[in-house]
Order: structure tokens, then C-alpha cells, then sequence
């Protein structure tokens, strides 16, 4: 069955559905029948129906009445990670930054208007986080989002945030559209963008963009930690050099890769 929204294309009700079970098991860390069925305003039949069909294609197992994401998905991310171009070339990058600032380094890609953590690396001294690979978050309140926004043509960022808006995460975060374009100005001007607690309270990030072949900002790598350690001129000249640098590497990495797959194409 499809439906046809005023707002959107055409889309697959059914497919919306399980798409949308997956996510609450996700969400819910696992969940019965009844569970879910309250949890998305559905059927206790239909979720059944639908968990079944899920079970039987591997996507989800089944204990006691409970039912969890398959280890398919697993197998999916690891082959996404291998495809994907900034992946392959930032690893060694992300390392080496996690090992010369002794801190947490993560590389974020844009996808929409969220920007997902696509790898971390952690330094000795790197501070824990509940932030995770594959976790999404809004482009607006993480330095390496402003890092991508800052270099994405204003009409761009002006639709962005009439759809999505800028929604508070701490105190910190930016959540007026003026003052988040004065920021951005900012940030074209050096090259590096910072955050201060915008998403953590007590974390402070340093991040520069990293373009795609065709000159376009399609992710960001920084360096975060503690703000105890963030300040001064580490967090205001060590740390932006050092990002600038891997972000370059990183281009650079992505340019051979693409070029060697053309050749052998």
C-alpha cells in the first residue's frame, strides 16, 4: 500500500512501518509485543505481523517474549564503514590526532540535517562520552556540524533550519538563527569551528571541515575533551593547526582513493 503526502513524495506505508519498529526497538533498548504496540499507537496484531516478518528475515531475534535488533545489522554497518570514502580515508588521521592530543577525536558526516558520527578515536586522557558511531545529532550544536554548515550555501542553511530548527541541547546551544549566522561567519574566517558545551555541558570541541572532490563540505574531524584542558592556547592554536592539518590529509586521501578507482574502472 502507498500513500501520497502533501509534504513529501510518494512513500510505502508498510515499509514506513517496520522502518519505524526497527527504530523503536532501537530506541527501547528491545521490546515486547505490547510494548511497541503502545509505544507506536498500533495494533498488537499488526506489530506481531510485522515482528514475525522481521524475525524471519534475520533483521530481529526473539527471547522470552522480548525482541532485539538482529546481528544483521551489524554485518550492514561494517559494510557501509568499508564503502564509505571518508571512512577509509580519515582512520589513520583520527588515530594519529587521538595519540598527539591525547584526547577524544571523532569524524562526523553530513546526511540531511544531522550530522552522524561516523568514528572516534581515543587518546590516553580522552574523556567517556555517551556519543557513540552511528549516532546522529543536529548539525547546529556540535563544532564539527558548524564546521560543515559555516561552508554550505546560506539558502541551504536557511532551509535547514526552517524545517528542523535549532533545538537546545544544554544551556550553551545556539538556538536563534541570527546569532548562528554571526558564528558561521566567524568560522568561514578562520577555517576552524568550536563549540562550548553546546551538546555536553563541560565539553568543549575544535573542528575544521572536510570537503568532497566535487568542493563540497561533506563531514568534519575535531578534537574534543574537557574543558579544564580546552582552553587557552591549546584549545585556541594547538588543537585548530592540528585539525586543519588531518582535514587536509584527509582531502588528500579521498583525491588518490578516487582517483585510483577511476583508473582501475
Amino acid at each position: 500500500m502507498t500513500e501520497n503526502s502533501d509534504d513529501g513524495p510518494r512513500t510505502i506505508q508498510s515499509v514506513e512501518k517496520a522502518c519505524a519498529i526497527i527504530r523503536a526497538l532501537r530506541e527501547l533498548d528491545g521490546a515486547g509485543i505490547t510494548e511497541l504496540a503502545t509505544h507506536l499507537d498500533m495494533s498488537k496484531g499488526s506489530v506481531h505481523t510485522y515482528l514475525t516478518t522481521l524475525k524471519r528475515n534475520d533483521l530481529v531475534t526473539e527471547s522470552g517474549g522480548r525482541y532485539q535488533l538482529g546481528l544483521s545489522f551489524l554485518d550492514f554497518g561494517e559494510y557501509v564503514k568499508r564503502q564509505n570514502l571518508v571512512y577509509q580515508s580519515a582512520q589513520d588521521s583520527l588515530d594519529e590526532m587521538a595519540t598527539e592530543t591525547g584526547e577524544l577525536a571523532r569524524l562526523v558526516m553530513r546526511e540531511g540535517a544531522h550530522g552522524i558520527y561516523l568514528a572516534k578515536a581515543e587518546g590516553e586522557n580522552a574523556i567517556e562520552t555517551t556519543v557513540r558511531p552511528g549516532q546522529r545529532e543536529y548539525l547546529h550544536c556540535t563544532s564539527q556540524g558548524k564546521a560543515i554548515l559555516a561552508h554550505l550555501p546560506t539558502s541551504e542553511v536557511r532551509r535547514l533550519i526552517a524545517e528542523h530548527g535549532l533545538p537546545e541541547r544544554t544551556a550553551n546551544t545556539i538556538t536563534e538563527a541570527d546569532e548562528l549566522f554571526d558564528e558561521l561567519e566567524e568560522i568561514r574566517s578562520h577555517g576552524i569551528a568550536f563549540s562550548r558545551s553546546e551538546l555536553t555541558r563541560g565539553l568543549r570541541c575544535v573542528a575544521a571541515p572536510i570537503y568532497g572532490t566535487d568542493g563540497t563540505p561533506i563531514a568534519a574531524i575535531g578534537i574534543c575533551g574537557p574543558t579544564s584542558r580546552m582552553q587557552g592556547d591549546r584549545f585556541r592554536e594547538e588543537y585548530p593547526k592540528i585539525v586543519r592539518d588531518k582535514a587536509n590529509v584527509i582531502e588528500i586521501n579521498m583525491q588518490m582513493a578516487t582517483k585510483r578507482h577511476a583508473e582501475t574502472s
